[in-house]
């Protein structure tokens, strides 16, 4: 049946699924964002290997050019997701606020996510194992690198939910220490690859600028896998909440 009823108040199927479907577009906005974000990568590659060897200033020029337009789009398509995200919570808002104080409080943290970051740094994920992929393809070493960093950033990096009362000493001594290990990650990484890369330039396997390029692409993946994680508690109450509004009987 089209209306069904929990916490005292009814969402309408089809009305979820055009938030889904937005959402599904606001996310894919972000992916293609994230890829032109590597257009800086694969500047640094050109840049070395092409640019300065063929010693023109006019191709120089042009290339930079091109890198900072396909930046410029990615600043654009990330406003407009989250414009697009905006737009859906303040539909599911007003859906909800006609259904009464339980419903609207059911779907107040999910509404949180959409208006705040948290929408977009949960999409950032998404191209994360693209650039570990494209990481992997300039040499499996240095992804094998990458990737173990990102097991143990998803292992150790996800904050840990607020206690009910006020955090205490020990909470507050043990998120310091997690946010310290996090940030000390991201530099550990950082000297490896550039080792790692090192090593493999003297040894005539990779350019210089395809080092840098996969040290750029791996430091990106590992920010916006951190920075998902360090929203961790506002996702999995935002994730509760749209679970809950999926699970009411007669929606499927």
């Amino acid at each position: 049946m089209a209306w069904t009823q929990q916490l005292g108040g009814s969402v309408h199927a089809s009305g979820l699924g055009r938030l889904e479907a937005e959402l599904l577009r606001a996310a894919l906005l972000v992916l293609a964002a994230g890829i032109l974000a590597a257009s800086g990568a694969l500047f640094v590659i050109l840049l070395y290997g092409w640019l300065i060897p063929s010693g023109s200033v006019v191709k120089l020029a042009l290339a930079a050019g091109a890198a900072l337009l396909l930046l410029a789009m990615q600043f654009l398509a990330r406003a407009q997701a989250g414009a697009m995200a905006d737009r859906a919570s303040q539909r599911l808002f007003a859906r909800l606020d006609q259904e009464g104080e339980a419903a609207r409080l059911a779907g107040q943290p999910l509404i949180r996510a959409l208006r705040g970051r948290s929408f977009l740094l949960a999409a950032d994920c998404g191209w994360v194992p693209i650039f570990l992929m494209v990481v992997l393809a300039l040499h499996p070493l240095l992804g094998a690198t990458t990737a173990v960093a990102l097991l143990l950033l998803i292992r150790f990096g996800a904050a840990p939910e607020p206690p009910p009362s006020k955090p205490d000493a020990s909470f507050r001594a043990g998120e310091r220490r997690r946010r310290l290990a996090v940030a000390g990650l991201r530099d550990t990484l950082q000297i490896l690859l550039l080792s790692l890369g090192g090593a493999l330039a003297m040894a005539g396997t990779l350019q210089i600028g395809e080092i840098v390029a996969a040290t750029l692409l791996s430091l990106r993946a590992l920010g916006a896998l951190g920075a998902a994680l360090e929203d961790a508690p506002t996702l999995k109450a935002a994730h509760r909440s749209w679970q809950g509004l999926r699970s009411r009987e007669g929606i499927c």
